[in-house]
């Protein structure tokens, strides 16, 4: 029977994924067997057949595969070589950045990712693919350690640890919240028999594709955003949440097609790991990449919350607000926040300005940033209470908001108009006096 024809056969046992890619989980947990230190002959020829290779450990036996991938090799758009210049581009970035490589070269990064029996985080469920990317001079050595049963957990995390305790960083995509916990969830059941687990930084990709195309994508599945963001498109690709029933159905009978796929899902996986790095460093630091302008925003809104405003100011001044995709307002406030924060007071309270007379404030906060700046920079009272009043009527038609905001945000107006309206009244004194 073809691999196709079984995928459909299985795919009655499933229910509908949810949006998250969440398979039908099996029913109860998976129990432990004997390991068998000799191999059965269809395992001897299920590794034949993946060119792999058997690996054992205190009489435990898994599958290694390895191969090494051009690096001038195209994924998508660009070739995978594409990852030193991003690593290089790290170097000359001395302020910190959550996906900074400085200090690092392209050798030292680990790319991660794995294949597991199930999302939940139960005792039940483990990994049974662990799929890793080293880049090697010209070539991508891509690693893949197989579980073929329960009972060989020990040398699966043993042969694993072994190899990558050299290397000192990962990249993942949602590695942070998923794949790397899993791993210390398995790695406490033998973690007497196994090295330690080591001290690894990590790149977590899912985060930066949240920031930038969260409001483009309808999924921010690896696949989704490789096929949109990278031009990488799968052919015959198993879909991910079919690869614990293949994996269950190889348990009971060991043949390399049930397998052989997920193999493949996950070697692209890791291929994408390699072009997305290289693909978000390119749009961060604006180098051979073209730069839309939502991404130039969410780039900027970034910089501005790591505090480095120049950089933020840099690209939103270069920002046409009016293309497509582009919110004006968003651009206008974040620009003024960012001269406030840097200390460009002028520009910001020019920018703020802008806005209110344009139609773009975005709420009550713009015109009680323009009553701060009056009161407390320019010392212009009269100015500060008059947008103090148009904030208070801008709160009166703001009809969506929580009773216990209203309350609160008007408090705050009254008291800030009263402190106004005496600082006047004793500024008119000072004059009569005079």
């Amino acid at each position: 029977m073809s691999l196709k024809k079984q995928l459909e056969r299985y795919k009655r046992h499933l229910a509908r994924p949810a949006e998250n890619g969440t398979p039908s989980e099996p029913a109860g947990p998976i129990r432990p067997t004997p390991a068998d230190p000799h191999l059965t002959e269809a395992m001897q020829e299920a590794a034949e057949r993946l060119e792999a290779e058997v690996r054992t450990f205190e009489g435990e036996a898994i599958l290694v595969k390895e191969q090494t991938i051009p690096l001038d090799q195209y994924h998508g758009r660009r070739p995978l070589n594409d990852i030193f210049e991003a690593v290089a581009m790290w170097q000359h970035d001395p302020e910190p950045h959550p996906l900074s490589t400085r200090g690092l070269a392209a050798e030292d990064l680990l790319f991660f990712d794995t294949e597991t029996t199930g999302l939940s985080s139960g005792a039940g469920h483990m990994i049974f693919l662990l799929g890793c990317g080293a880049i090697r001079g010209d070539r991508l050595q891509l690693t893949q350690y197989f579980l073929p049963g329960p009972g060989n957990e020990t040398a699966f995390y043993y042969h694993f640890l072994t190899d990558v305790k050299a290397l000192s960083n990962l990249v993942t995509y949602n590695g942070k919240a998923f794949d790397w916990p899993r791993v210390k969830t398995r790695v406490q059941f033998v973690r007497d028999a196994v090295p330690k687990l080591p001290a690894f930084g990590h790149f977590d990709l899912l985060h930066a594709a949240r920031r930038l195309w969260k409001h483009r994508l309808e999924s921010m599945r690896l696949s989704a955003v490789e096929e949109t963001v990278l031009g990488f498109k799968r052919s015959g690709d198993i879909p991910g949440h079919m690869a614990p029933f293949l994996y269950f159905e190889f348990l009971k009978r060991p043949k390399a097609s049930l397998i052989e796929g997920i193999f493949r899902h996950n070697a692209d996986d890791i291929k994408t790991l390699v072009a997305l790095y290289s693909h978000l460093s390119r749009l961060i630091h604006g180098n051979g990449v073209p730069l839309s302008g939502d991404e130039a925003f969410e780039i900027a809104r970034w910089f501005a919350a790591l505090r480095r405003y120049d950089r933020a100011i840099a690209l939103l001044e270069s920002l046409d607000p009016d293309e497509p995709g582009v919110e004006r307002a968003g651009v206008h406030g974040l620009l003024a926040e960012c001269y406030k924060k840097s200390g460009a007071t002028d520009k910001a309270l020019e920018t703020y300005l802008y806005m209110v007379e344009h139609g773009l404030a975005r709420g009550v906060s713009d015109y009680v940033e323009i009553a701060k700046m009056f009161e407390h920079h320019y010392k212009a009272y009269e100015s500060a209470l008059s947008f103090t009043e148009r904030a208070l009527d801008r709160l009166e038609r703001e009809t969506a908001l929580p009773p216990d905001k209203y309350e609160k945000e008007r408090w705050a107006l009254e008291q800030r108009r009263g402190r106004l309206l005496a600082r006047l009244g004793q500024k008119i004194a000072g004059e009569d006096g005079a």
